[in-house]
């Protein structure tokens, strides 16, 4: 059976109804629209967070792998750029109050490589301030004297980077297609904060370095000096006295002059030949620590008359830092036995673990009593401490006299 409605008041509230129905409905669908887009902004930011971390976490990784100086500034450059989806970016360091130095340069289009000063540039107005500077406007740019930079540049961002309170440099990024925005500088203020210290750990580690070096070759002038110069000055007075013998017929004392002459030539071979092997040898970049012990023990101990043995468990290569620092230890070690034990026979053990590496040098000379030449009073031990600690390493060492001497340092790889 069908109902017809023919009631005018009915007919309009039911439309009422129906309207209302409908609006509640739109009303609806509008809120839940309007919860699918505030969602996709919360996620777009969560990503973006995510992307910011784990940019940071790859920074400070950088920090504690103590990566070198032009291995930071790269990392830093790559992440500013895909922080905030610029193009190109660069790092600038204070050389002095008047001048900033482009360290490194990465992306499109290229900061100019010519030094930046402070004063009339972008750059010199961050360190100034201490504060970003943000231009999107190329236009403006001529007003703020950018310096140096190329025809393209289209938007620029500029943030101090900041060490102890102090700033140490600039790190810009630049060409962001539709500009940076105002989120951008936080989150490379808070980039910056983190690459400085990066970087001033980097620098700092490369003029220990570079002081290392420099101590390095003061003691090898000091030993040549006293040893190989020395040799020399005797050769000559014995060539000379030998010459003045011969002329006067003494047979017996040129001979004897002739002698001396051969053995102190001899002496300061050994000596020139101890020397050379004391710089970092080649064949430690290129096969390993292994080998560079197998080579030092034949050119130094071996010609000195030493019987001489290696022995190496789970042999596998290292950072060429730490075979550095290893090599120097062993190197150590073995002129101690060489200059102070009169030993016959000498050892380098080498032991390897997953997270080890053990380094022992054992002879069987006159030895010592530890008790009464404590480490601080033997300069060869004490400096093997020294280096040993730098690698985070522990030195051990064992000795009585007439029973020779084993000397072990253990590092955490």
């Amino acid at each position: 059976m069908t109902y017809q409605i023919s009631d005018p008041v009915v007919i309009l509230r039911l439309r009422q109804i129906l309207n209302g129905l409908q609006a509640e409905i739109d009303e609806r669908e509008r809120a839940r629209a309007a919860l699918a887009r505030k969602n996709a902004e919360l996620n777009d930011a969560l990503q973006r967070r995510l992307a910011e971390s784990e940019s940071f976490n790859r920074l400070l990784v950088s920090l504690l792998q103590k990566t070198v100086l032009e291995q930071v500034l790269d990392i830093v450059c790559a992440e500013a750029q895909g922080l905030v989806g610029a193009t190109g970016s660069a790092v600038l360091l204070l050389t002095d109050q008047a001048w900033l130095e482009v360290k490194h340069r990465l992306g499109k289009p290229l900061a100019a490589a010519e030094p930046v000063p402070v004063d009339g540039s972008v750059a010199g107005q961050v360190v100034r301030q201490g504060a970003p500077v943000r231009l999107n406007d190329p236009a403006s740019f001529a007003q703020v004297q950018v310096y140096q930079w190329p025809s393209d540049l289209t938007a620029l961002l500029a943030v101090p980077l900041h060490v102890n309170g102090a700033v140490i440099g600039v790190l810009d990024v630049v060409n962001k297609v539709g500009g940076f925005t105002e989120d951008d500088v936080p989150i490379m203020s808070v980039f910056a904060n983190q690459a400085a210290m990066a970087i001033e750990h980097a620098r700092l580690q490369e003029q220990a370095e570079q002081l290392a070096v420099l101590a390095e070759r003061q003691r090898l002038a000091r030993e040549l000096h006293d040893s190989v110069t020395q040799s020399l000055y005797s050769v000559t007075l014995y060539a000379n006295a030998a010459a003045l013998a011969l002329a006067a017929g003494k047979q017996e004392v040129t001979a004897g002059y002739l002698q001396d002459l051969q053995e102190t030539a001899q002496e300061g071979m050994r000596d020139m030949r101890l020397l050379i092997f004391q710089l970092h040898p080649p064949v430690l970049e290129t096969e390993g620590l292994v080998a560079a012990l197998q080579l030092r023990l034949a050119a130094v101990e071996g010609r000195a008359g030493l019987q001489t043995e290696l022995r190496v468990e789970g042999e596998r290569r290292l950072p060429i830092a730490i075979e550095g620092d290893l090599y120097w230890i062993a190197q150590e070690a073995l002129n101690n036995v060489r200059k102070h034990a009169a030993a016959r026979h000498v050892a380098v053990h080498l032991h390897f673990t997953v997270a080890t590496l053990s380094l022992e040098v054992v002879d069987d000379g006159v030895g010592f009593d530890p008790q009464a030449v404590p480490v601080e009073g033997r300069g060869g031990l004490r400096t093997i401490a020294e280096r040993a600690a730098r690698v985070g390493g522990k030195l051990t060492y064992e000795s009585m006299p007439g029973e020779g001497t084993r000397v072990k340092v253990e590092v955490t790889i």
